[in-house]
């Protein structure tokens, strides 16, 4: 049992006091700081009265709520209610990011920003936009406290300069940001800037601030320790153990000081856990308790010599989500190439009016779902009538993204985009697709995003694909197919997920193979069309890939013509319609049911070859709104004018990232629209997947099957579609 000598010393000093001073020091350690909740409820359950806390890294988050009256047992629920792998990451529900951001929010696997002296990499791995917004979130109540000696427990926290390596003691200024500095692990976190230091984990130069404690006036110090001893070279597997070891060897010398004037010194035993252990917090908090439990004669004797009774500190109770507020103004500091009112319109809160917590988290959300914005965080100021102060740091408006991509479709892919912002107008976003493979494409796009008051959709695009003629389920030919599009729409997007507009469009279309084959296709075919159409899209998935809620809807009606009036031999336009239907419906936390529906109809006359509807192929590329999926089917394998296509995939999460998933479809297809639906050819198929969701995307292999055609094939697909 570490128990020191403390009872001489202080009896001596304390002649004249009404009792000593209790402080309570707690250790960084990454997850295993949660044992640290576990010594508190033994603190809490024999009353021991807390007159001062100083913490480092995770000491300093479960200090800090503790200070400000949070028991042990609600930072344990805190704790325990916690997505940490969301939490952890920058990750934003796609519920919050704007329809036409949503589908190259899961595409690419690397990001960098560019600036003036090029390609640079961030500052960290995680910018920790999620931990500062919990934390917000928590001590909503303290946002005007400024002096932390001040809190219903005094605290202080320690965080490293890292310009010159010293410990900054941080005992003021804003509680949720000195918390977030004080966690800052180098390379995983994101240093953080206070009164002009560039701050980062206080671990890596005093993770143990005893000293720091007596300062504050602590007469008697309990200090809870979770750091890993010095591991050997055997022991230093992975990045997290390289991290914490160069971390602990910093902060030895000053540990090994920091320890002698600690008075009663408790180490949980938790040496088979790491600093990435969060998924293991229950087991951490009750190490902690356990350990705890083994002093509780030495508390108790500390207790008793100095008849000590808890101090009444009020019980926080932070407010729940649907509490409302005044809005008396609100103020945004960090503004430069992105306008107020982008940021006004995202936010969506009135001045002079109530407005709850919910819709304050989910407007911070909104803004930093936008795109525009590396760190969105904010504080609440005033009694009554609150004024709400929004810092924001922009994004760097150039970013170089890469993707990676393989399918059996369509073989090895890479994709090279730069993203440029604010180009021409503030809330426009410029971008350019490189796609590099077999069959090359290249795309550019300029939109303004006005929210419902119209905005502007620009896009010109290359595509050199090759597609096959089929019979009986064999290829016949190979042709290639190049493909060039001038779009102009306009368009209105409501609660990030809906959008619906108007827009034209000149196609050119080019056909071109050695041979030909008789009443197919010919050798070589060209031409262009001029097209007007109205379209709606509709993302409220969770999720890109795998997906337990929401649903997603894309409805076109396009009019088609070669001189902006008709199609040659024809008095009229030719007419378009596509639709396509997904919905995720949720059965139990594992397995969801996902039925959707895809839908193509042509009519008119004289109908060119490259306005069919090219049914087959498992890929959810929209390279070419002429194709339409089917499990079973080659790529375009089947030409008709009309197709409907009913699916439903049957999904089932065997353990966490793992999938196994059912696909059965059955279609239509026709020449005719009413033949197709009472007539039309009946074509069935279904495909058995598994599928691994990697940090470079999915990792998917197919087994399938069709009535079209003998066998069972495969289909193999790696990485973010693109």
């Amino acid at each position: 049992m570490s128990f020191l000598n403390y009872a001489q010393p202080v009896a001596d000093s304390l002649s004249h006091q009404q009792r000593p001073k209790i402080g309570l020091v707690l250790s960084g350690g990454g997850a295993k700081g949660f044992a640290h909740v576990g010594v508190l409820k033994v603190i809490d359950e024999l009353g021991i009265p807390i007159d001062y806390i100083a913490g480092t890294s995770m000491g300093s988050i479960i200090g800090g709520f503790y200070a400000i009256g949070y028991s042990a047992v609600d930072i344990e629920k805190i704790i325990l209610d916690q997505n940490w792998e969301d939490l952890l990451s920058d990750h934003v529900s796609r519920e919050f990011v704007p329809i036409y951001e949503k589908k190259d929010f899961e595409r690419y696997i690397l990001s960098f920003p560019i600036k003036p002296k090029g390609i640079e990499l961030p500052r960290g791995i995680v910018g920790g936009q999620n931990v500062i917004n919990l934390f917000e979130r928590l001590t909503i109540n303290y946002h005007n406290q400024t002096d932390f000696k001040k809190l219903p427990i005094p605290f202080l926290c320690i965080a490293t300069d890292l310009e010159t390596g010293e410990a900054v003691v941080l005992d003021k200024g804003y509680l949720p940001q000195a918390m977030r500095a004080s966690m800052a692990i180098p390379t995983f976190f994101a240093p953080i800037e206070i009164d002009g230091k560039l701050l980062a984990d206080g671990g890596m130069i005093n993770n143990f601030p005893v000293k720091e404690l007596i300062n504050m006036g602590a007469d008697i110090v309990i200090g809870v320790d979770v750091q890993a001893g010095a591991k050997s070279k055997k022991e230093l597997k992975s990045l997290l153990d390289i991290i914490n070891q160069t971390a602990s060897l910093m902060a030895l010398n000053n540990f090994k000081d920091n320890l002698k004037y600690c008075d009663i010194y408790i180490k949980p035993k938790i040496d088979e856990y790491t600093v990435g252990s969060f998924q293991d917090a229950d087991s951490l908090i009750r190490r902690g308790e356990v350990v705890a439990e083994s002093f509780i004669p030495t508390l108790l004797e500390l207790k008793d010599k100095y008849k000590l009774e808890k101090s009444v500190v009020k019980a926080y109770v932070p407010p729940c989500d649907s509490t409302t507020f005044f809005l008396k103004d609100i103020e945004v500091e960090g503004l430069n190439e992105v306008s107020y009112s982008l940021l006004a319109g995202k936010l969506n809160l009135a001045t002079n009016s109530r407005f709850s917590l919910t819709q304050l988290q989910d407007g911070i959300k909104r803004v930093y779902g936008s795109r525009y914005f590396d760190h969105v965080d904010f504080k609440m100021r005033g009694e009554e009538e609150k004024s709400l102060l929004v810092n924001v740091t922009e994004r760097t408006t150039k970013r170089f993204n890469v993707g990676l991509h393989y399918d059996s479709d369509n073989n090895a892919a890479v994709i090279l985009n730069t993203t440029f912002r604010n180009k021409l107008r503030s809330g426009s976003r410029l971008s350019f697709d490189l796609k590099l493979s077999e069959n090359p494409r290249f795309k550019t796009t300029y939109t303004i995003d006005n929210g419902l008051k119209p905005g502007l959709n620009v896009e010109a695009e290359f595509n050199d694909s090759e597609v096959y003629v089929f019979e009986n389920g064999k290829k016949l030919a190979s042709y290639d197919f190049n493909y060039l599009k001038f779009d102009v729409n306009t368009h209105s997007i409501f609660k990030e997920s809906y959008l619906f507009g108007l827009g034209g469009k000149i196609e050119y279309y080019n056909i071109n193979s050695e041979f030909s084959i008789p009443d197919i296709l010919d050798a070589r075919d060209d031409d262009y069309f001029f097209s007007y159409y109205a379209f709606l899209n509709l993302d409220s998935h969770d999720k890109a890939y795998y997906p337990k809620t929401g649903m997603s809807l894309y409805g076109e009606y396009k009019l088609v013509t070669n001189n902006g009036i008709s199609v040659d031999g024809m008095e009229r336009p030719a007419s378009v319609a596509y639709v396509k239907f997904q919905k995720a419906i949720s059965v139990s936390p594992t397995f969801t049911i996902y039925p959707k529906f895809y839908g193509r109809v042509v009519w008119g006359k004289n109908i060119p070859n490259f306005y069919m509807s090219y049914t087959g192929g498992v890929d959810q590329t929209d390279y070419f709104d002429i194709q339409i999926p089917f499990v079973g089917l080659e790529r375009m394998e089947v030409a008709s004018t009309n197709s409907f296509v009913f699916r439903a995939d049957f999904q089932y999460e065997l353990f966490r990232n793992n999938y196994l998933i059912l696909k059965a479809n059955a279609g239509k297809l026709n020449d005719d629209v009413d033949e197709a639906l009472r007539h039309g050819e009946w074509i069935k198929g279904v495909g058995l997947t598994y599928s691994y969701n990697s940090i470079i995307g999915p990792i998917e292999f197919t087994l399938m099957y069709s009535d079209r055609k003998s066998g069972i094939s495969n289909y193999v697909n790696l990485g973010f579609w693109f």
